[in-house]
Parts: structure tokens; sequence; C-alpha cells
């Protein structure tokens, strides 16, 4: 009998150490968790999805922020996100007062901004922005601006990274705030506007990624893909944690020049004290604020790289 209940004893002990090793086993880390995410998340990123916003975005024929239509191009922005599935869409209306070639403005911009609310941190704020407006260095942009590189490609990788989100019913830690910026090519006033009143505010940003210009590639060698991570004083171990991230979820090399770090919607952010990030095509546009900047000029599996970065960087913060 005392054999016997030792038997069974050593054999219970072996069955609950069974159950715990694979308990253990079958028991996914955060670090796994976040490496699935992050590769079912980028599989549905699609190039085809976004050369569909940058045809739709050229297709309103101009988004330069003192046209006639400007509140027409947000409210437009905003519907899209609705589309997605969003609630709480909102126009962040303020003030911009410009002179444009020796005239006198003054009017309303509108940012375009929609979140999914954080499940643990929801004061914290991750953003992603792409300022949606876009300027002609010749002819008349109140009339046509088609700014497919700047900046239909960053909007479209914007859309693209909320369509899949909503999709996927993502709850996030944090808050992940979507923003197309208005106005920014008349000197960043949306972005200024945001960032200047979040810091009055006191609001919880974590990061801000921006993506602008991210459609020029002529390329079609991913060896020859690269794209250029654009950091600040405070930014530069999030830039470290971007190129590690880079390389394992794109086929992305990474380029750190900082030469227009002053010239797109992070700047504002990184003023204000907030972490910034700014991705940008390492290769010169050659249409750059010209009517040749339109969609059958972009590369749009390269632009689907530089989308699945940004949603890589806001998994892994959340």
């Amino acid at each position: 009998m005392k054999n016997y209940r030792r038997l069974i004893f050593i054999f219970s002990i072996i069955l609950l150490c069974l159950f715990v090793s694979k308990c253990t086993k079958d028991e996914e880390t955060e670090a796994e968790r976040k490496e699935r995410l992050t590769n079912e998340f980028n599989s549905e990123i699609s190039a085809d999805s976004l050369r569909s916003v940058v045809t739709w975005l050229q297709g309103m024929s101009t988004r330069f922020a003192l046209a006639g239509n400007r509140r027409v191009v947000a409210i437009n922005l905003k519907k899209r996100f609705e589309r997605l599935g969003y609630s709480g869409c909102r126009l962040d209306s303020f003030m911009s007062v410009k002179t444009y070639r020796n005239i006198n403005y003054q009017y309303w911009q509108y940012n375009v901004i929609t979140s999914l609310q954080g499940s643990v941190y929801p004061d914290s704020v991750c953003i992603i922005g792409a300022h949606y407006d876009d300027i002609l260095t010749t002819g008349d942009p109140f009339t046509v601006a088609p700014g497919a590189n700047d900046n239909a490609s960053g909007v479209a990788a914007l859309f693209e990274i909320a369509r899949v989100m909503k999709k996927e019913n993502y709850s996030p830690a944090n808050t992940i705030e979507f923003i197309a910026f208005g106005a920014e090519e008349l000197g960043l006033l949306g972005s200024f506007s945001y960032s200047n009143n979040a810091k009055l505010n006191q609001k919880k940003i974590k990061l801000m990624l921006n993506n602008d210009m991210i459609g020029y590639q002529p390329s079609m060698n991913k060896a020859e893909w690269v794209v250029n991570i654009i950091d600040y004083d405070n930014s530069h171990n999030l830039r470290k944690e971007a190129e590690t991230l880079c390389s394992r979820f794109t086929s992305l090399k990474t380029n750190n020049n900082n030469t227009y770090f002053k010239q797109s919607d992070s700047y504002p952010f990184f003023v204000n004290g907030y972490k910034a990030l700014f991705f940008m095509s390492a290769g010169s546009d050659p249409y750059y604020h010209t009517l040749n900047d339109t969609v059958e000029k972009y590369n749009y599996e390269f632009c689907r790289e530089v989308a699945k970065l940004s949603c890589a960087i806001l998994i892994d913060k959340n």
C-alpha cells in the first residue's frame, strides 16, 4: 500500500510538471504578442489601398490651404475615417494669417483627428500624423495642386494603418491619435496649433510619428530602398529603436539625414518638448511642388514598407 501511494504521488507530480510546462510553453510573452500583431497587421497593409487613397486625394483637384474648398477637403477626410468605423472624428479648427504672393489672407484651417482609446493609459497618447495640404512653386495652386507624394502618400499611410487597426479591433495600451494636419505648407500651422495647445494643457504625448513624402522610389530593386528617419535632440533613442524595427519588419534600409528636420509637422512637437520622428524617402523627388506630382509617378510597394515601419513602432509602444 505504501508503494502504491508513493507511485500515485510521483505520478501526480509528473502530471503537474507536464501541465505547468505546457502552460508556460503556450503562454505568449509580451514580446511574442507584439511580434505576432506586427506581422499580422503589416501583412494587411496594401500597396493597392495606398495608391487608391492617393488617387482619391489627387482627385480633389487642389488641397491648397488657401483655396475655397479647404473645409470641404477636411470634411471629406473626416468622413473617410468615419467610413472606416471611427466615431468621435473631429475637425480641430485654428485661424491662419498668411501673406501669399503679396496678398494677405486670414482663414480658418482644420486638423482632422480621430483615435483609438487606450485600454491601460488612455491619457497617454501616441500620434501618427501627415499633412494633407499641398502647394506649387509655379502655377496656380488655387485651381490645381495634385500633391500625390507631397503629401497624399503620408496621408495614405495614415488611413491604411487606421484601417488595419480598426479591422483587427486593436486595443492599444495608450491612446493612438490619427491626425491629418492642415496648412503645413503655410508654415507648419496645423501642427504648431495642435502641439502648442497640447503643451499648454500638459497633454501626455508619448511620441509623434510623421510621414511626409514617402512615395518616391524610382527603383524596383528592393535592395536599393532607403527610408530617411529624421530625429531630434530628444528622440535619438527612439530613432535607434525604429531602425531596429525597420530591419526586423520591413525590407528597407535606413538613413539619418536631418537636413529637413524643421520642414515638416514633427518639428513643432519637438519645439514643445515631445519626442518625434519624421519618415521620408531618401531620394530627392524631382516633381516636388509641381503639377507633375501625380499618382502614377510613385512606388506604392515602397510606400507600403514605410507604412509598415510606422505600424511596427505603434505596436511596439503599446
